[in-house]
């Protein structure tokens, strides 16, 4: 029985199941609209809902609360902005879930996620986030490569 327990585990770690719901809400902000299924979408509404109202707010807590959520400056301030303009007039139900039926392959249930104000993701201007990402040094990998190939291997020997 599962008396008390809440949340969905999606065969996942901790870890691994909160970047999951961040990268969804991540994409949701970015895009307005996305194609998932059903328990991700219903596992991910209320986050979503939070950060909504939370910019809605817009305090240095709710921002920072924010922040640890997105971890992406552009996102955040795209959110701000948004919150302020196209959720002004609702106090909730920011999002709704559109069921699409069963995917093919595993008979999973599908659905769109959005935004409400999206009607579809063609009729929406995209928020613009450029992601940029530190250059890697490739002197370091040369390094790591060149003492792997210096360091010679014992010979297993068997008794």
């Amino acid at each position: 029985m599962r008396h008390s327990v809440f949340g969905r585990k999606f065969s996942r770690t901790k870890n691994e199941r909160r970047r999951l719901l961040q990268g969804l809400v991540r994409d949701l902000l970015i895009h307005g609209t996305i194609k998932t299924t059903l328990p991700k979408a219903k596992a991910a509404q209320p986050m979503i809902e939070k950060l909504i109202t939370k910019a809605k707010k817009g305090s240095r807590a709710s921002r920072n609360q924010i922040e640890k959520v997105l971890a992406s400056k552009d996102i955040e301030n795209a959110l701000l902005a948004d919150a302020k303009t196209r959720f002004a007039t609702r106090g909730s139900g920011f999002t709704r879930i559109i069921h699409l039926g069963k995917r093919r392959g595993d008979s999973t249930e599908e659905v769109l996620f959005q935004l409400v104000d999206a009607v579809s993701a063609g009729s929406r201007e995209r928020v613009k986030v450029e992601v940029v990402k530190p250059p890697v040094k490739k002197e370091v990998k040369k390094e790591i490569s060149a003492k792997k190939m210096k360091t010679p291997r014992k010979p297993k020997t068997r008794k």
